[in-house]
């Protein structure tokens, strides 16, 4: 019997920069999602050919006006889908390194905001979750058995020496 180990999937991504002379983080406000609004980070999808890095750097540019660079991988999120079966394969980043002029996008009001200032009540769906990964260095990866469904946490394991 033969299986194919491929599918079809889907990559997004998206972005925490944080400002450290305010102590703030970007948020956005996107009015065009099917999740529940509220603030999240800027970020979309990977287009086809288009590196998981460069991806990002547009994304953000796009929705902020803001040029990103020194990137760090944080972890992914990843949600399934049954009919018709795919993957949606988040990639999830962080950078300080920003250059440009904050500007307003179509998909949502931009703003600063301070770190602390973010909740469950403010905040798009499962974003509390994504908000680990960029921010704890033990949780790396979230997962839902459904699309756009709530995340389960993933912690990473502690190396033993």
């Amino acid at each position: 019997m033969t299986y194919s180990r491929s599918e079809s999937i889907e990559m997004v991504n998206m972005c925490m920069i944080y400002n450290e002379e305010t102590k703030e983080v970007l948020v956005e406000d996107k009015t065009d999602v099917a999740w529940k609004f509220g603030h999240t980070f800027p970020g979309g999808h990977v287009e086809k050919g288009e590196s998981l890095y460069d991806a990002m750097v547009r994304e953000v540019f796009e929705e902020t006006g803001l040029t990103v660079k020194n990137l760090e991988s944080c972890g992914t999120v990843e949600w399934f889908n049954e009919d018709p079966a795919y993957r949606r394969v988040g990639f999830l980043y962080r950078t300080s390194d920003f250059q440009g002029t904050l500007k307003q996008s179509d998909e949502g009001k931009n703003y600063w905001l301070p770190l602390k200032d973010l909740n469950e009540d403010n905040t798009a769906e499962s974003f509390m979750k994504f908000l680990k990964i960029f921010t704890d260095p033990h949780t790396v990866d979230a997962t839902s058995p459904v699309m756009n469904g709530s995340l389960t946490i993933i912690p990473k394991e502690d190396d033993e020496d």
